[in-house]
């Protein structure tokens, strides 16, 4: 007897699991409902913060009769899709091998537009299982393309979610869809190649402990990928990045291979990794999965893509008598703030102005990119040091010099502030928080009275046109023959855009260092042309474009940006205010003094410099809201406000949060060596720690090891934070 026809259409595809798993394909039938309406109850959007999509059914310019179609709204925003999925309980399939196959076509509008199939299992505590999106094999053609996710399904799946994807503005079409479970092969191929491929994972793991990256390159194919969600690079640019890791920290490896299908000469595996990695700043210990393609040739199984699906950092929890004695010891030496609200009297903040002392840079992080009440203390602690402790420069993870556009207006009242918050590219201070602060700058400058003047100002260097268009502006008016040259190896870093790892940008990026030594070889002429000041500038955004090229280059180390932003601090210290004090604002992984997984960060390398002259503050939280770029069923979903579950029992924040202070301050470097509470704030505890991506699958992989009192001098802690404002200007 063969398996029942399941009712589905577009959205809620399947309206009831088998209730016994079937061993033949389950035809998921289009020809329910009338053509070019959307079936009542079974359409349920996924479009994550994007509205605007919708689906109909068709006849005309299907496959086989009966179709789904994802209609597209005519200006999606960037970063988001339309999803027709349907989800259902995974009881019937535990470890079994399902296949998911569908005939998918695309009507494309721009050439990245494409479409993808999907599926996920849910494991317990919001874990992920078995993954597949397609992202490496995505549909971009309007001819009909036969497409097939299988694999293992994990033995404690709790559901299995699967659908289809339209990402961009082309449509996405859907026909013939089947879902089977697969026989258990029948002949020694599949174990064959199950215990091939683990024997290469020891290898591999085996290579990654001895450093010997070279061994685990010559196990791929030369075009082979990995990545994470939309994100794919070159494996042999990753390799060039872990051969710089593995210069500094010593790792230890075990991968494990869960499951392996044969798909034609591919094999695709499910592999379980628990990793390490120890370097003088400590260990960090890691549980990742992958979804592995390996290919059969001549010479062996090769590796052909790479795909992380889960990343988790895996810490023992601190226990609940430890907690309670260290909530005592944290009430003793911690102090509560009364408000995260600017404008209001300065008298709790005097323990941090004790802390900070006669430092002459104050580093104020954040655990992320988009918590309202970050921004606003902020703001407080830069009006406290400005009215206090003299501070008159705040720089912010931005590009310079798109910044200066802010700082005209706070000292000339001169354009529109959210045009210039616009202009800055970054949609993480694109909020009327950050939009508050600059007019409370900008109030303070012009209030009568004799006072020093604020400037706004950044140290970022991730994109180089604004610098590029400085450096020519400024070689037209001083030395115009020179200016065909630069245009020219500007010319060549426009054309890199936004690509990472690119083979192309090394020679670029000499090219662009060509024109910074161009600037220092005739600084004499220029300076004499225009002014010091000027030379400066135009230098520094030169340097810029460089910095910004060489990123871009293959074998550039993870901690090259914040070398760099290290550096240009240093610049703004040294060379543009001297006699100032500084205050910078980053993400906690940015101004955090303890190097990472052996690579220095920005306040690693300004520790170096500065020492106790410089004070840094990190920032943490137990829950609430987030703004963030969301992360969901593996691709990109644009930016939304997310909930944040409390991090779980044991976390570095369930401690802190035991205080029952809602907003307390910690001065760490007065915390007594000799007791338990220093030993703890020693240690590396999971913390929230989101940037700018929030992953809604798995919220513990949002947790982060840290070591707070080897990263920070002080501590600002919010039991509970909210997504921060964003603002509706866009730059036109």
């Amino acid at each position: 007897m063969g398996p029942p026809k399941l009712a589905c259409a577009l959205g809620l595809w399947l309206l009831a699991a088998p209730a016994v798993a079937q061993t033949g394909p389950a035809n998921l039938d289009f020809e329910q409902g009338e053509p070019g309406s959307t079936p009542p109850g079974w359409f349920v959007p996924q479009m994550l913060g994007n509205a605007g999509y919708s689906a109909e059914l068709r006849r005309q310019g299907c496959r086989n009769g009966g179709c789904a179609v994802v209609l597209v709204p005519a200006n999606p925003p960037p970063q988001t899709f339309g999803n027709l999925m349907q989800r259902f309980d995974a009881a019937p399939y535990r470890g079994k091998t399902i296949r998911f196959q569908a005939w998918v076509r695309l009507e494309p509008v721009d050439p990245q537009d494409r479409a993808q199939l999907w599926l996920r299992v849910d494991r317990p505590n919001r874990q992920m299982g078995l993954f597949d999106n397609m992202d490496d094999r995505p549909v971009r053609s309007p001819a009909w393309t036969r497409c097939e996710i299988a694999g293992e399904i994990d033995a404690d799946a709790e559901y299995l979610n699967l659908g289809v994807m339209s990402l961009g503005r082309g449509r996405a079409w859907i026909d013939d869809a089947s879902l089977e479970i697969v026989p258990p092969a029948s002949g020694a191929d599949t174990g064959a190649a199950r215990d091939a491929i683990q024997a290469l994972y020891r290898r591999i793991d085996e290579a990654y402990e001895k450093g010997q990256i070279d061994a685990i390159a010559a196990l791929a194919l030369p075009e082979a990928t990995i990545g994470s969600g939309p994100i794919r690079l070159p494996l042999r640019a990753a390799l060039d990045q872990m051969r710089a890791l593995v210069a500094k920290a010593t790792i230890a490896s075990r991968s494990t291979v869960t499951s392996a299908r044969l798909s034609g000469t591919d094999a695709v595996v499910s592999v379980r990794n628990e990793g390490s990695y120890s370097s003088p700043d400590g260990r960090r210990a890691y549980i990742n999965t992958f979804s592995d393609t390996w290919t059969r040739t001549a010479e062996g199984w090769k590796l052909k893509a790479s795909t992380q699906l889960a990343s988790r950092a895996s810490a023992p929890p601190t226990d609940a008598e430890t907690t309670r004695a260290l909530a005592a010891e944290l009430k003793r030496h911690a102090v509560p703030l009364a408000t995260v609200q600017a404008g209001n009297k300065l008298d709790d903040l005097a323990a941090f102005g004790r802390a900070v002392g006669e430092a002459r840079i104050v580093a104020l992080g954040e655990a992320t990119h988009g918590t309202r009440e970050f921004f606003k203390l902020k703001h407080r602690l830069l009006e406290y040091l400005v009215k206090e402790k003299g501070f008159t420069v705040f720089a912010i993870e931005a590009n310079w010099p798109e910044s200066l556009a802010v700082d005209r207006y706070i000292k000339t009242g001169e354009g529109d502030p959210k045009a210039a918050l616009a202009g800055m590219y970054f949609w993480t201070w694109n909020t009327q928080e950050v939009l508050d602060m600059i007019e409370w700058m900008r109030a303070y400058n012009k209030a009568p009275g004799d006072h020093p003047i604020l400037t706004f100002t950044s140290f970022d260097m991730q994109t180089p046109d604004v610098a590029a268009d400085r450096v020519l502006e400024y070689l037209r008016k001083t030395a115009p023959e020179e200016v065909a040259a630069a245009e020219t190896a500007y010319g060549e870093v426009r054309k890199l855009g936004g690509q990472m790892a690119d083979k192309a940008a090394k020679g670029v990026a000499e090219q662009a260092e060509g024109i910074v030594k161009l600037l220092d070889a005739r600084r004499e002429v220029l300076v004499r042309a225009s002014s010091p000041e000027a030379w400066r500038d135009a230098r520094q955004a030169a340097e810029i474009v460089r910095q910004a090229t060489a990123m871009r280059s293959e074998g550039t180390p993870p901690g090259y940006r914040d070398e760099m932003m290290a550096r240009n601090v240093e610049w703004l210290a040294r060379e543009v205010h001297p006699n100032e004090k500084l205050v910078l604002w980053a993400h906690n992984g940015h101004v955090r003094l303890a190097p990472e997984m052996g690579f220095k960060s920005m306040g690693a390398w300004l520790g170096e410099r500065f020492g106790r002259r410089m004070y840094v503050v990190g920032f943490a939280f137990r829950r609430g809201e987030v703004r963030a770029m969301g992360m969901q069923k593996g691709a990109g979903s644009g930016l939304q406000n997310h909930t944040v579950p409390p991090s779980p029992e044991g976390s570095g924040d369930a401690v802190l949060s035991a205080a029952g202070m809602p907003l307390l301050f910690l001065d760490m470097r007065s915390v007594p060596a000799a007791g338990a509470l220093a030993r703890w704030l020693a240690e590396p505890h999971l913390h929230l720690s989101a940037g700018a991506i929030w992953n809604r699958d798995d919220p513990e992989s949002n947790l982060h090891l840290q070591s707070l009192a080897k990263s920070y001098d002080g501590l600002i802690f919010v039991e509970e934070g909210h997504a921060a404002v964003g603002l509706s200007f866009s730059r036109p």
